[in-house]
Formats: C-alpha cells, sequence, structure tokens
C-alpha cells in the first residue's frame, strides 16, 4: 500500500525542477477558478475541493522543504491543482495567464509556447508519479476522469471568443442601437418584415438581452470579446438595422422624424462636401461592419445561414 515513505526518494532540487511548472499551473486554475461561478464550474469545484482561496494557499510553495509539506498534508488539493491547471492550459482559458507571463518574462511567443510545453510535460509525470503514490492511488484515475469530463462540459457551455473587437465611439453607439432597435421590433406592429425578424431565434428579445447588457457597459476602444454565435447574432441584428433604416419600416417604429431622408433635390442643393446624413451614416457603419465580418469568416456555416436568413427578410419589406 502507498506511503509518505516515497516522499524520501524526492531529489532536493525537485521543487527547482517543478518551480515553473508548479506557479504556471497555479496561475492557470486560479484563472479558471475566477471566473463567474457558473453550474459547470461549481461541479468542478465539488469535485475536486479547490476554490480561489485554497488555489491561492497552495500557491504560495516557494521551497522543497513547503513542497514535501503540502505533499503530506494535502497531496490530493495539490494533485487537483495540477489537473485543472494543465486541463485550463490546454484552451484559450489561459490566454490571460499566458500573455501576463510571456511579458513578465520578456520572451516571444515562440519562447512561450516552449515553457508551456515544458510544464506540460513536467506536470504530466508529476501527476502520473502521484497516482502511484497517494493512498487510495486506484480510485485517482476515475477521479481524473470525473474531472476531465466536467472540465469538458465547462469549457462547452464557455466557448472561446472567436473575435475580440475595439468599437469606435460612433460604431459602439451604433451596435447599441442596432440592438435596442431590433429588440423593439416585436411590439412595433403587424408588419411582415417585423413578424419575419421575429422568427430568427438569435434575434428575439430574451436571447438579445444578455449581449445588450454587454454592450451597455463596454467603453470605446475597449477590448470586447466576441463567441461566433454573439458574432452572429451581433451581424444579424446589423443587417436588420440596415434594411429598416432604408425601407419604410423606420417610419413604421417611429424613427423616421429623428432620421429624415435627404431629397436628391436637398443633397444637390448642400455645399459640395455635406456632412451625411443620419441615415448614410448608419448605412455606413452597418455596411462597415458586415464587411468585415464576411471578409474575416467567409467560410464559418454559422455566418452563412445567418447570411441567407437574412437575405430572406427582404421579401417580407
Amino acid at each position: 500500500m502507498p506511503s509518505d515513505n516515497w516522499l524520501h526518494t524526492i531529489p532536493a532540487d525537485f521543487y527547482d525542477q517543478l518551480a515553473h511548472c508548479l506557479s504556471l499551473h497555479g496561475m492557470a486554475c486560479a484563472e479558471l477558478l475566477s471566473r463567474p461561478q457558473d453550474a459547470p464550474l461549481l461541479q468542478l469545484m465539488a469535485l475536486t475541493g479547490l476554490n480561489t482561496l485554497r488555489v491561492a494557499e497552495l500557491n504560495t510553495i516557494a521551497s522543497h522543504d513547503q513542497l514535501l509539506q503540502t505533499l503530506q498534508a494535502q497531496p490530493r488539493a495539490l494533485y487537483d491543482l495540477l489537473l485543472l491547471g494543465r486541463l485550463t492550459l490546454d484552451t484559450t482559458l489561459a490566454a490571460p495567464v499566458l500573455g501576463y507571463v510571456q511579458q513578465q518574462m520578456a520572451i516571444d511567443t515562440a519562447q512561450m509556447q516552449a515553457l508551456k510545453s515544458y510544464c506540460l510535460e513536467l506536470s504530466g509525470a508529476f501527476l502520473a508519479l502521484l497516482e502511484e503514490q497517494l493512498p487510495a492511488a486506484e480510485t485517482l484515475g476515475m477521479h481524473r476522469l470525473h474531472v476531465e469530463e466536467a472540465f469538458s462540459h465547462y469549457v462547452a457551455a464557455h466557448p472561446a471568443p472567436a473575435a475580440t473587437i475595439r468599437f469606435t465611439e460612433p460604431q459602439l453607439q451604433m451596435m447599441r442601437l442596432a440592438l435596442l432597435l431590433v429588440h423593439s421590433l416585436p411590439e412595433a406592429g403587424e408588419h411582415p418584415f417585423l413578424q419575419a425578424v421575429a422568427e430568427l431565434p438569435a434575434l428575439r428579445p430574451a436571447a438579445l438581452e444578455p449581449i445588450i447588457e454587454r454592450l451597455s457597459t463596454l467603453e470605446p476602444a475597449q477590448d470586447f470579446a466576441l463567441t461566433m454565435p454573439e458574432l452572429v447574432q451581433l451581424y444579424q441584428a446589423m443587417q436588420v438595422c440596415g434594411m429598416v433604416f432604408v425601407s419604410e419600416v423606420l417610419e413604421k417604429v417611429g424613427l423616421g422624424s429623428i432620421f429624415p431622408s435627404v431629397s436628391p433635390e436637398e443633397a444637390a442643393a448642400s455645399p459640395a462636401a455635406p456632412e451625411p446624413s443620419g441615415r448614410q451614416a448608419v448605412g455606413e457603419i452597418v455596411s462597415g461592419f458586415t464587411r468585415w465580418v464576411q471578409y474575416t469568416f467567409p467560410q464559418e456555416p454559422a455566418l452563412q445561414q445567418a447570411r441567407q436568413q437574412v437575405l430572406a427578410l427582404a421579401d417580407a419589406l
């Protein structure tokens, strides 16, 4: 039966070899557990017994003696920290940690990748050692499978960002306007176009509210990470907004007087370089954003489907 005797066989320089690995895995684990505590994350915390406070305590290990003391007093906690850290490092969830470490160490991307690979190799070997030596080691394999399964559920519930965008002030205002406009369309009347928009799942009021909330607190030029479903949603909302602004629906929703159209005669009588009308400004921002999306993700099936759905809306105008 495994006992603590194996600890005496650990070489005196073991901590020195493991220091970067422990630090990187500990930071990754802390990053994971500091995220909003939804059901998948709570399941991981319940399985491992880890939380941000316990991880912070484990992250204070700074010597060979402290490592041995931890392995003797709370080996399962250290095992789970390494396991969760390892799982996190293999996903985009670790991007903030890797970026921070790369900046602090003043190394390039290739060097950071090499360091990460080295640390993952060490943690893999250390986990295997713990699985051989810890009491009740025969149950650790099943425990690991349960943790890995729960982690996969967490990752599935939190898709990686498809894009990170920085909006200018006018663009940000336009995004908010587009989403609020589409959110209000179901209550705007019985027009066939409004009814057709209401049939799109991504543009129903309840589906729009989370991204409306996120945009409400966003500052101009601040990084705004979008998953592919969110990007599709914003793309469709902008397209619908653009269609509203070039059709009679704008009057239907009560915005015609706020964004009056400019007749050809009025445009001809204007100075050589007139300010664009509100409708023109909206059109330029809408077309600029949608062109960028289509250019950046030309083969994305979800966007291709979204585009077809938007094109079908034109039949209802």
